[in-house]
């Protein structure tokens, strides 16, 4: 029942045994490694879960071999890749935690990840989304100030801070009414704003 449990979760699931071998894996496991569980038993965890740093390229630690040493639930950095048997790479998203016998000693590892591919570009092409759109407001000649719902300053360009004479510090996640000492605490101004939102 226990298998059958870990073979419908719809994460990748690794399990080693205390020397970092793999025991197990469920079907998506072994469809973002490219290991199928009849290959991977017995082999070091490390060569069926190749994982390295996405800017670096270099070896990541492995986090089901760090529960195994520690004894202790660990989560894997964020841009980490997973570099299947064919090659491919997905970034993933991860943790691992020790598996303990009744005698409450670590008795093997078991590593839970997820592809977290799409998500990542996602949130890469919003973050260059917004570097545009700040890099356009910045080169703005009028002030230009950007609020959120709760109309503390989210941004604002140099020809706001030129023009009335402030900084990113005295400005930024304030209240639009606090700055300037209150200058902008203006009834009417408020009353339209809220109309706004």
């Amino acid at each position: 029942w226990l298998r059958v449990t870990l073979e419908s979760i719809g994460d990748g699931v690794i399990t080693t045994d205390p020397q970092g071998r793999v025991t197990f894996l469920n079907p998506v496991a072994e469809e973002l490694t490219g290991w199928l569980q009849a290959q991977a038993v017995g082999h070091d965890l490390k060569e069926v879960f190749h994982i390295v740093n996405q800017d670096t390229r270099a070896e990541v630690e492995n986090p089901a071999l760090r529960a195994l040493k520690d004894g202790l639930i660990v989560g894997l950095a964020n841009h980490t890749i997973l570099i299947a048997r064919d090659g491919s790479e997905r970034n993933i998203d991860d943790c691992a935690a020790p598996i303990r016998n009744e005698q409450r000693e670590v008795a093997g590892s078991v590593l839970v990840f997820r592809d977290i591919t799409v998500r990542y570009q996602q949130e890469l092409l919003l973050r260059h989304e917004r570097e545009f759109a700040s890099s356009i407001l910045s080169t703005l000649r009028h002030a230009f100030l950007v609020l959120g719902t709760d109309l503390r300053v989210v941004s604002a360009n140099a020809a706001f801070y030129k023009g009335f004479h402030t900084t990113p510090q005295l400005t930024l996640g304030r209240e639009l009414k606090d700055l300037g000492h209150g200058d902008w605490n203006i009834a009417e101004l408020r009353q339209k704003l809220d109309e706004v939102l």
